[in-house]
């Protein structure tokens, strides 16, 4: 009888014990919900300036704990000196941060830079030639369109592959416009040609035959609107860095300008006496286009002017072009060349010429003949892995040397080149964009129709495929249709 009253007893004190853990879980998710209930009025209260100050006050703390990370590594002697003056190196991190953002100051990476053995990543899912790829800021997500019309959003660390639904078809208002030339063509209106991503407004715009700028919300991944205005493909797209004013070129010799913080029509830029192929921007109401015309032109968008550049006689028309500074770019020809140019002359500042192809490689003024073998013997181990050479170059022929896709990191002095040769070409460009020195290769078999050089300089993706972007006048059928990433590696981690 009295072992049984013992167990009674604890029984209760068990009761007890778990009626109390119940009260104390019901006052704890009480005190939770009436804390977070706070926050959200203390949020909904909060105005758009609190707001600025509260996110400055973040970021401000966020430096200090690098700039102490980065204090540890040093010497104990410095360490009194250092915290003397740690508002003026505070200060000076701000200072280089706008500037680098702005474009004014370029992070050096290119001679820290080296490609990696390990084998380039395939990521399939498209069906055709991959046609245009897209990174966002962060370099954390890529998108990628196809001449099948698929369009699919990648995830970079774990290769997840998110897929957009088809591109609705255009329907022709007459009372809205775009019918008559605007109207899209009667067989392969589902062709996509380019694709833009601006990640601070999660906005991903593409376009194609059917002429027109599609919008898309890449996180809902819902088609948004269409412009309609040109009057042939579209060939080109690009965001003005850090805002929302877009530009897109086409097959009707026009460049047009939007507003996708109003999703209106600005304006028309007319020059180009033939289809406009390709396009470039930067932070300023800048930007460089090239055209079957065989003309690089620079804009300058509220003056209404441009500056028209032509290839010396016997070269070839311009394929592609990126900027590497505010005034100076670089352009890739259809000839294997790829050359720097800048708004004080009228011919480019440098050439190196048969970069991409089977050629010999001519080295510019300032290099020597050891530089131009160097860079030869780069491109033949490039081209030996992956089983192209100048006797069995897949069948692509004289398209081999045509320089399709140009890149550089945005805020760096890396760059990028590709064409049909089976090597893709790093570059180093200085901020004042010369002198341009080739740095190393890497194999990528098929044709370069799209280069993405990720800002902190750790890979490449590449838009390869069988066939070029704007036609089908060659195919490798060796290659493989996908997003291909190079992996790189700096010579600091």
């Amino acid at each position: 009888r009295r072992g049984a009253t013992t167990d009674g007893d604890g029984d209760g004190d068990d009761r007890n014990g778990l009626a109390r853990a119940r009260r104390e879980e019901m006052e704890a998710n009480e005190n939770a919900s009436d804390s977070e209930q706070r926050e959200a009025a203390a949020a909904a209260r909060e105005t758009a300036q609190e707001k600025r100050v509260r996110l400055a006050k973040a970021y401000l703390e966020r430096l200090r704990e690098e700039q102490a990370a980065e204090d540890t590594d040093e010497d104990d002697g410095e360490e009194e000196g250092k915290n003397l003056d740690s508002h003026t190196r505070l200060a000076a991190r701000l200072m280089e941060d706008a500037q680098r953002k702005s474009g004014h100051q370029r992070a050096s990476i290119a001679d820290r830079t080296t490609a990696t053995r390990a084998p380039a990543r395939l990521w399939r899912g498209h069906k055709r030639a991959v046609t245009g790829v897209a990174l966002a800021e962060d370099d954390r997500t890529a998108y990628s369109v196809s001449k099948d019309g698929s369009i699919f959003g990648w995830d970079i660390e774990t290769e997840k592959r998110t897929k957009f639904p088809r591109t609705p078809e255009a329907v022709v208002d007459p009372t809205q416009g775009g019918g008559g030339p605007q109207a899209p063509p009667k067989c392969g209106a589902h062709v996509v040609s380019c694709c833009a991503v601006s990640g601070e407004r999660n906005l991903l715009v593409t376009g194609g035959a059917d002429k027109r700028v599609h919008v898309w919300d890449t996180r809902s991944m819902t088609h948004i609107t269409a412009f309609a205005g040109h009057r042939g493909a579209i060939t080109g797209l690009g965001f003005r860095h850090g805002t929302g004013q877009l530009f897109s070129c086409a097959e009707d010799r026009t460049v047009k300008v939007w507003s996708l913080d109003d999703m209106a029509y600005v304006d028309t830029l007319f020059g180009h006496q033939d289809r406009c192929i390709g396009l470039d921007t930067q932070r300023r109401e800048r930007l460089v286009t090239v055209g079957a015309d065989r003309s690089t032109r620079f804009w300058k968008v509220p003056e209404d002017s441009q500056l028209v550049l032509r290839p010396p006689e016997g070269g070839g028309p311009a394929e592609s072009c990126a900027f590497t500074a505010h005034d100076h770019w670089i352009t890739g020809s259809q000839d294997g060349t790829v050359a720097i140019w800048n708004t004080q002359r009228k011919r480019a500042a440098q050439t190196w010429e048969n970069v991409h192809g089977f050629r010999e490689i001519v080295a510019p003024k300032g290099f020597s003949d050891a530089d131009a073998d160097r860079a030869m013997a780069q491109r033949d181990a490039a081209q030996a892995a992956c089983g192209m050479s100048a006797s069995d170059d897949g069948g692509v022929g004289e398209m081999a040397s045509w320089v399709s896709a140009v890149h550089v990191a945005k805020g760096t002095d890396l760059a990028a080149s590709g064409a049909g040769d089976g090597a893709m070409r790093l570059w180093k460009t200085s901020h004042e964009g010369e002198p341009l020195v080739p740095l190393d290769c890497v194999p990528a078999r098929g044709f370069v129709n799209s280069i993405q050089v990720a800002s902190s300089g750790r890979f490449i993706l590449a838009g390869m495929g069988q066939e070029p972007r704007l036609g089908r006048w060659g195919r490798d059928a060796g290659a493989r249709n996908g997003v291909q990433l190079h992996q790189l590696s700096l010579a600091d981690e």
